[in-house]
C-alpha cells in the first residue's frame, strides 16, 4: 500500500484530474525515489552506527550541520505545499532534498572511511548527518507514507513525529535500533 500511496500522491495536484496508472512508471518511481534515494540513506549509514559506535549518534561536522539546516529550513515550504494539496510538487521537493543528502553521502563515502581506523571520527560524523537527514525526510514523507514512517520511528527510537519535530535534531548520544530493511524494491514480476 505504501508504494501505491506514494505513486498516486506523486501524480496529484490541487486540481481534480484523472490520473493514469502506468506499471513501468510505478516501478521506476518506487525503485528510484523511495528505495534508491530515500531508504538508501539509512541503509548506507545505520550499520556503521550500530557496529562501530554502539548504536549512538555522534557530533556533526560543519558541512553536516549545514546540510541539516537546509533540510530544516525547507519544512515551512513543505508544510504549505501539503496544505495546498500540491502532493506531486511536495514529493518532488522532498526527493530534491534526498538528492542533496545523497550528494553528501557520495562526497564523503562512509564505506571508504570505514576502511581506515584513523577516520573513525569522520565516519561517525557522516553517518550521524545521514541518519539525522533520514529522520527529517521521513517526517516530511509521513503524510503520504504513515506505515513506513512508523517503522522508521521504531528504528530510530523516536516518538511519533510531526512537522514540529523538524525543529530539533536527535543529538549526540541518541541511541538507534538495529537497521532492518524498511522497504524492498518492486520486482516487475510482482506486477502480474
Amino acid at each position: 500500500p505504501e508504494w501505491m500511496r506514494y505513486y498516486i500522491a506523486a501524480k496529484l495536484n490541487a486540481k481534480v484530474e484523472d490520473i493514469d496508472f502506468n506499471p513501468d512508471d510505478f516501478i521506476a518511481r518506487v525503485n528510484a525515489d523511495l528505495i534508491g534515494k530515500f531508504i538508501n540513506i539509512a541503509s548506507r549509514s545505520a550499520g556503521f552506527i550500530t557496529k562501530r559506535f554502539e548504536g549512538k549518534l555522534g557530533t556533526l561536522s560543519p558541512e553536516g550541520t549545514q546540510l541539516l539546516e537546509h533540510l530544516q529550513q525547507s519544512m515551512p515550504h513543505i508544510a504549505k505545499s501539503f496544505e495546498q494539496r500540491e502532493f506531486g510538487k511536495v514529493l518532488r521537493d522532498i526527493m530534491l532534498l534526498a538528492d542533496k543528502v545523497n550528494e553528501y553521502v557520495d562526497t564523503h563515502k562512509p564505506w571508504e572511511l570505514a576502511k581506515h581506523a584513523d577516520q573513525a571520527a569522520s565516519l561517525h560524523q557522516v553517518c550521524t548527518a545521514c541518519l539525522e537527514s533520514f529522520r527529517l525526510l521521513s517526517l516530511y514523507l509521513k503524510p503520504v507514507l504513515p506505515a513506513l514512517t512508523q517503522e522508521v520511528e521504531r528504528f530510530l527510537k523516536v516518538p511519533s513525529m510531526s512537522f514540529s519535530s523538524a525543529q530539533h535534531l536527535l543529538g549526540q548520544g541518541h541511541e538507534i535500533g538495529t537497521y532492518k530493511h524498511l522497504m524492498q524494491r518492486v520486482d516487475p514480476l510482482m506486477m502480474d
